[in-house]
Order: C-alpha cells, then sequence, then structure tokens
C-alpha cells in the first residue's frame, strides 16, 4: 500500500469518526465533558505532585546534603528528630573526613518577627542565626559576599535583596552598612541573597551567627540540650552507611548517655517524610502526596470507564454497519482502526479542553492549595501531557474496537451479542468498577473531613480563643512587669504574660534528672520558658499543687509538669519533688493537665514550665466584645514603650489553624475532585440509562399496553443499575477501610471509622444512582407505546 493510499485511508477514517461524533451530539458533549474534566484534574493534580516532590530539590548539591537527626532510644526503637544540640555538626566534622562543610543553625520558625532598622526604616522580618558555612552547605543564590566568609563575624547579617530594597531601597554597595536589631544590637550586613524560593522548607529573610547566638543563649552549646539544626555537606564519593556507623554514638561518647543516637538522612526528604523509627520514613506530606496520585488514578480511571462504556453503548447501535462492512468484506483491522480513530479524536479534542479548563482554573487551584504553580508547557510536560493522551484514548478506544469487531457478521446481523457471562465481564463489570471508586472517594472525603474536625474540635489543654501575640522587645524587655501589669489595666484584656516559645508547633527540649532516675534512661522534655500569669492566661488546668505566683519570691528556682511528664518521671508524689535542670535543683509546685504543643500527629510529650524574663512574645487573652478597640488600646500602649517599632500582631488560632493548613486543604481538594468523579460518573450513568432505555424501547412499549405504570416501568429499569452499584458497595467498604485506616496512623489522636460512615456513603450512592436513572426511566416510561412499537 502507497503512502498516498494510506494517507487517503487515515483521511477518511477520521472524515467518518468526526461525522458520526457530530451526528450524536448528546454521546459527544457526555464523553468529551467527562474526559476532559478528567484529564484537566489529573493535569493540576500532577502539577500540585511535582511541586511537592521537588521541594528543597533545588539545590546545588542536593545529593550530598544531609540532616543530622538525634534519636533517643525507647522500648527497643529509635525515635528521630531534627532538633539536637548545637555541638553536633562541629563535632561530626572534627571526627569524620567524609565531611565537606558542617553547620548548625536556629531556624526562623523558633522567633517572632524583628524589627531590623537602616537609617529611619523600622521594617519587620524573619530571621534565623546560622553557622560560618551555612551558604557552603546551601546553595542559595549570593548576590554580594562570599559563602565562606558572609557569616565569618559574630557582627555579621546576610540580607535577602528584598528585605535590602526594603532598607536601603537599593542591593548595591550596602556592604558593611549598620543594621540595628530590635533597635538595640548593631549588625554589619556581610552579604545579600536572592529571595528564598517558595519551594524551600527553610523561609526567612535575613541571617545571623550562630556564634553571636551563642554567646546568649549559652544552653545551646550544652551537648544534654536539643533545638539547633544540624547539616552537614558529604564529599563526592562518600559511603552513608559507613558515615553513619562512624557517627551513630557521637553525642554518648560527649554526654555520656548511650541511649542518644545521630544518623544522616537526605535533608531534601525531610519535608515529604517524617522520621519515626530507625527502620523506615513514615507520615508527613508523602502521606498527602500519595493519597492525591491515588486520587488523580481514580479520576482517570473513572473518566477511561466512563468513555469505554458509552463508546460500547454507542457502538452496538452501529451493529449492522459493522456486520455488512465485515460481508463485503472490511477486515477487522480496518474496523478496529475506524473505533481508534473516533476514540483519538475525542481524546485528542478532550485533551485540548483539559489544559484549557487546567489554564483556566489554575488561579483558583493555586488559592485553594497555598501554592503559587505555574503552568509551563516543558518538554517534559508535554511529553507527559501526550503520553496520558496516548494511552488514554488507546484504552478507552481498544475495548469497544476489540469487542464489537470480533463478532462473526451472522452473530451480528441476527442480534445474537450478549452472553450473561460476556455482558457481566464487559459492561456491567465497567459499572462495578466504576461505582467502587466513587464509592472509595465518598468514604475517603468523610473519614478526611471527620479527622480534621476531630482536630479543630479536641480538647487541646488550654484556650486558644481570643489569644492576641506580638513580639516582646525593644523598651518592653527591660520593663517586662511594668508593661505586662500596665497590659492588664487596658479595657478588654483579661490576661496577659510572657514566653520565649510559641505554644504552637514549638520545638526545644532538655534533659532533667530526678530521685530514682534509671542511668541508663533518656528522657527528653519540652521547655517552656513563661511568665508568672502564663498558666492562667492560657486557661490551663492545674491538676495538683499550683501555678506560678508572685506571692511565691522562690518560683524562678520551681517548675511545673505536665501529666506526661509525672508518667516519664515514674512520680507518685511529685509536688514537692526536686528534679535538676542544668546543674540546679528546681522543685516541681504543680501538675498541668496535658496539653498538645505539636501537631496531631505526635503524642503528647513530657514538658515542663520555668520562669523567664527576656525576648520571646506577650500574649494577652482579650474578650470576645470590641476586640478591634481593645487591640488599639495594646497598639497605643506598645507605642508608648516602643515608638519607633512598627507594631504587628496575630491570633494564637491562626497559628493553630496554619499548622493544620495541609490537612485542610486535602479536605477541601479532596471534596472537590471526589465530587468531579461522582459527576464524570453519573454522566456515564445518565448516558448507558438512556442507550438501554432506547435499546428496551419495545419492551417498554408492551408492558405498558398491557398494563404496567409508569413506576414500575421505572422500578424495572433501574434495579439492575442498583443491583450493580449494590455489588460495587460491596467491594469498596472493605477496600476504603483499609486505605483510610493506613491513612489515619498517620496521626496520634484520629478517629474511628464507624458503620456510619459507610451507611452514609451507601446511600449516598443509591440516591445518586436513581436520580440519574430516575430522569430517564421516568422519560422512557410516560412515553407514547404507539411510537416505539411503530418502528419495530
Amino acid at each position: 500500500m502507497s503512502i498516498q493510499t494510506r494517507h487517503r485511508m487515515f483521511k477518511n477514517h477520521f472524515k467518518i469518526a468526526w461525522r458520526s461524533l457530530w451526528r450524536d451530539k448528546q454521546f459527544t458533549f457526555l464523553n468529551v465533558f467527562g474526559l476532559s474534566a478528567g484529564l484537566a484534574s489529573v493535569l493540576l493534580i500532577f502539577l500540585w505532585v511535582t511541586d511537592e516532590m521537588g521541594f528543597d530539590r533545588f539545590f546545588v548539591n542536593d545529593d550530598r546534603l544531609y540532616s543530622l537527626l538525634e534519636g533517643t532510644v525507647g522500648h527497643g526503637d529509635v525515635v528521630y528528630s531534627e532538633e539536637s544540640t548545637g555541638r553536633l555538626s562541629e563535632a561530626v566534622k572534627m571526627s569524620a573526613p567524609e565531611v565537606e562543610y558542617a553547620a548548625a543553625i536556629a531556624p526562623a520558625k523558633w522567633f517572632a518577627q524583628n524589627t531590623l532598622t537602616a537609617g529611619d526604616r523600622n521594617i519587620k522580618a524573619n530571621g534565623q542565626y546560622a553557622e560560618r558555612d551555612y551558604f557552603n552547605i546551601f546553595s542559595f543564590t549570593l548576590l554580594q559576599g562570599n559563602s565562606n566568609s558572609v557569616l565569618a563575624s559574630k557582627n555579621a547579617i546576610v540580607l535577602s535583596d528584598e528585605l535590602a530594597m526594603k532598607l536601603f531601597a537599593t542591593t548595591d554597595d550596602i556592604i558593611g552598612k549598620p543594621v540595628r536589631f530590635d533597635h538595640d544590637t548593631t549588625f554589619y550586613v556581610s552579604g545579600v541573597f536572592r529571595k528564598v524560593p517558595a519551594q524551600s522548607s527553610q523561609q526567612f529573610d535575613f541571617v545571623l551567627s550562630f556564634d553571636y547566638f551563642k554567646s546568649v543563649k549559652d544552653w545551646v552549646t550544652s551537648w544534654n540540650a536539643r533545638g539547633p539544626q544540624n547539616f552537614v555537606l558529604l564529599k563526592k564519593g562518600a559511603d552513608l552507611t559507613a558515615f553513619n556507623k562512624k557517627i551513630e554514638n557521637i553525642i554518648g561518647k560527649n554526654s555520656g548517655s548511650d541511649d542518644r543516637k545521630v544518623r544522616a538522612e537526605k535533608f531534601s526528604d525531610g519535608y515529604l517524610y517524617r522520621y519515626d523509627n530507625d527502620t523506615s520514613q513514615t507520615g508527613g506530606r508523602i502521606a498527602y502526596v500519595k493519597l492525591f496520585a491515588l486520587l488523580a488514578g481514580f479520576v482517570l480511571l473513572i473518566a477511561c470507564i466512563n468513555f469505554m462504556n458509552l463508546s460500547t453503548a454507542k457502538a452496538s447501535r452501529r451493529l449492522k454497519e459493522v456486520g455488512i462492512k465485515k460481508i463485503v468484506g472490511v477486515r477487522r483491522g480496518q474496523l478496529v482502526l475506524q473505533f481508534l480513530s473516533e476514540s483519538f479524536l475525542l481524546t485528542v479534542l478532550s485533551m485540548l479542553l483539559a489544559v484549557m479548563l487546567a489554564v483556566f482554573l489554575l488561579p483558583q487551584f493555586n488559592q485553594a492549595t497555598g501554592k503559587q504553580i505555574q503552568l509551563q508547557f516543558t518538554p517534559a510536560l508535554a511529553t507527559g501531557i501526550v503520553i496520558i493522551g496516548v494511552i488514554t484514548g488507546f484504552f478507552a478506544g481498544s475495548y469497544p474496537a476489540l469487542y464489537l469487531s470480533g463478532f462473526k457478521p451472522i452473530t451480528i446481523l441476527k442480534g445474537k451479542l450478549n452472553t450473561p457471562l460476556a455482558e457481566l465481564l464487559s459492561r456491567k463489570g465497567l459499572v462495578i468498577f466504576q461505582f467502587a471508586l466513587s464509592t472509595i472517594l465518598i468514604v475517603a472525603v468523610t473519614v478526611v473531613y471527620q479527622q480534621i474536625m476531630h482536630i479543630r474540635n479536641i480538647n487541646l489543654g488550654y484556650n486558644k480563643e481570643n489569644i492576641v501575640r506580638f513580639s516582646a522587645e525593644g523598651s518592653i524587655l527591660k520593663n517586662e512587669a511594668a508593661f505586662l501589669a500596665a497590659i492588664q489595666e487596658t479595657p478588654g484584656v483579661v490576661n496577659a504574660a510572657t514566653t520565649f516559645h510559641s505554644i504552637v508547633g514549638r520545638k526545644y527540649s532538655d534533659g532533667l534528672n530526678w530521685p530514682g532516675k534509671d542511668p541508663e534512661q533518656d528522657v527528653y522534655f519540652e521547655v517552656f520558658n513563661v511568665s508568672q500569669n502564663f498558666i492562667k492566661t492560657m486557661e490551663m488546668q492545674v491538676q495538683t499543687g499550683r501555678g506560678f505566683s508572685p506571692d511565691f519570691g522562690m518560683d524562678s528556682l520551681n517548675i511545673v509538669i505536665n501529666e506526661a511528664a509525672v508518667k516519664a518521671m515514674g512520680l507518685k508524689d511529685p509536688i514537692g519533688a526536686v528534679v535538676q535542670f542544668h546543674g540546679s535543683n528546681r522543685q516541681i509546685i504543680g501538675v498541668v493537665k496535658d496539653f498538645h504543643f505539636e501537631s496531631m500527629h505526635e503524642s503528647i510529650k513530657p514538658a515542663f514550665l520555668t520562669l523567664w524574663k527576656g525576648e520571646g512574645s506577650v500574649i494577652a487573652r482579650i474578650s470576645g466584645n470590641n476586640q478591634q478597640e481593645t487591640i488599639a488600646a495594646i497598639e497605643q500602649l506598645y507605642k508608648k514603650y516602643n515608638p519607633d517599632f512598627p507594631f504587628t500582631y496575630s491570633f494564637l488560632d491562626e497559628a493553630y489553624q496554619k499548622q493544620y493548613a495541609s490537612e485542610t486543604r486535602t479536605a477541601v481538594l479532596s471534596r472537590y475532585f471526589a465530587g468531579l468523579a461522582i459527576v464524570i460518573s453519573c454522566l456515564g450513568l445518565f448516558g448507558l440509562t438512556a442507550f438501554m432505555a432506547q435499546k428496551r424501547r419495545k419492551e417498554i412499549g408492551i408492558r405498558k399496553v398491557i398494563g404496567a405504570s409508569s413506576a414500575e416501568l421505572a422500578a424495572m429499569l433501574s434495579k439492575d443499575f442498583l443491583k450493580l452499584v449494590g455489588i460495587a458497595m460491596l467491594i469498596a467498604f472493605p477496600v476504603s477501610w483499609w486505605i483510610m485506616q493506613q491513612w489515619l496512623l498517620g496521626y496520634a489522636y484520629r478517629i474511628s471509622i464507624t458503620p456510619m460512615i459507610f451507611l452514609v456513603a451507601g446511600v449516598a450512592v443509591a440516591l445518586i444512582t436513581l436520580a440519574v436513572t430516575g430522569f430517564q426511566t421516568i422519560k422512557s416510561a410516560l412515553a407514547n407505546p404507539v411510537e416505539s412499537l411503530r418502528t419495530e
């Protein structure tokens, strides 16, 4: 066959395909809309998954960049955390020649915004402290300064280009210029870096020297304190297994504790994974990546099954055409090509519409996900779209093509096509599979929603509502007692206190010694440095003993512990017990009810509160009435103490909600995509019901003539689909239970999957099926039987 002949043949196939699609506009709309909506969803989810998988992987030496994790032995496992001693990176570099660079940091998430001043400009910004080799390890682009020296001086500050523009209105020639830090300490600009990319888990506006941090926070140099994060850049060709073995006991050797282990894990894996033990990476954001990847697969499968079912149903009306073509000598391969031509034409139309839909919906998708994703048609993306289209077109069209073209002409012309087994394995099987996936999605969305509501409504052990937070800085630090007394006199303020760390998502742990402690036991306690009124302000519940009080002059040497600490220490009567903290005796004066200070993915850890005076945040509980007037009065008082500082504040409940932003977005997006999958399924069911009603129009007409009511006819046509949906539920319920049980394992505090969830899902699917099939069945049942019998 010549190339010209083949060209004419393919052209003829697509011309026939186009005419066929144009003749049946309802079928074409249902198929194109369903497939394009499915492909658009898959494209958006693909962009989101790609963005998530690309976090922290833009660094030049990503393959050699590692986090040093510290683990504590307990019950046979080693539980790892990114927080460790500030001396770890230096010790590892000294003991392991495989290390090219090492650095510790005090991350920006520890601190409230600081006020930076240059001339008459006061700017609030987020900063972190880092050791000298930080910019050698992390390849953030330095526009000015050298990575070897920008953090060499204790008084150095490295600014982002965005912050430099705010402070100096330029990024040029600012090296050596002074910047006042909280109107107190002067630092000198040593470098300028390009703004941190959105795909970085470390977000900051400036970097100060870790040497300066150590000079004002000597606890970070203790081997027994945990808080800073440590990183290494290994030399090329370094053996990670051998390196981990070499550093495993480095803290134990220096602290005298054999229960503290160290290992290195790829830094770029830290965003996606949570390291629970020494054998696996579990939990973390990878759970959402997998969930959405699975969701994309479900949506695409449902769209393809919808396509296949409608295509098969439509093609069944062309049986005589197929039989006649086979009789006149058309080969099976040509018939397959004809059906595939229609399939690929529909797929191309659907893909073009899907891309347009994705572009149109991307801004709303970014808003829902909190992302800044852009649809850039790179060769990789274009190739991926083409591959998805080819695979979809082939598999969606191959079933009707192979199914119908395989029958013998005499069988087709006699109308004897469907055996019960063939029918079960073909269209009915696909309907069952499609609605099983839809039911799984309904169950999954319900479980995700209930888990998010459980997190939002769980008893935190304190009252997060109506708590205003702002920085304790400037003259407030020097006059803390007077400021707290004044703010508590402000109308609308119920109580006020100060705290070094936020109670939400905070990270600083340390060790205690107590009478009867097993020398081999290492227990770390989360430390809360607070002022006397903190417990009252947060409305924590004191179980036994008392909280801090100005009536007791020695409270600076006392601590208050939580219930988890009592259990960890094994104290039967903790009140009055004396413990050692950093070599000094502290008496336990009270026990507060356990309160949540980390993600709900984590169980409540032992913790204690100790009195503190220094930088941090002021927290003020305000009444629910006239909040803006109260905040304005607080700002006026703040300005009285710090006239040159910009006043910025936030609410504690906002920080709490932000901690679960990814879960909330997951719940919202899963509802959208699950809803879309159900709509696509309904479109297919609508089309199939129409074809089924048309196929049985003679039977409907006869039954109506002999006295069948419209309700009986509607029930007759609907029951077959309800049976298929019932089988789909029997398959979907155990599968969905297993999938969501695995997802819930990532939460320490989780809901139980009750039978009511499955009952609601089952009723919802049944009602949707009745609603979709009901329209077509009632329409067929009400039709004049003369019209259907006249055609026979």
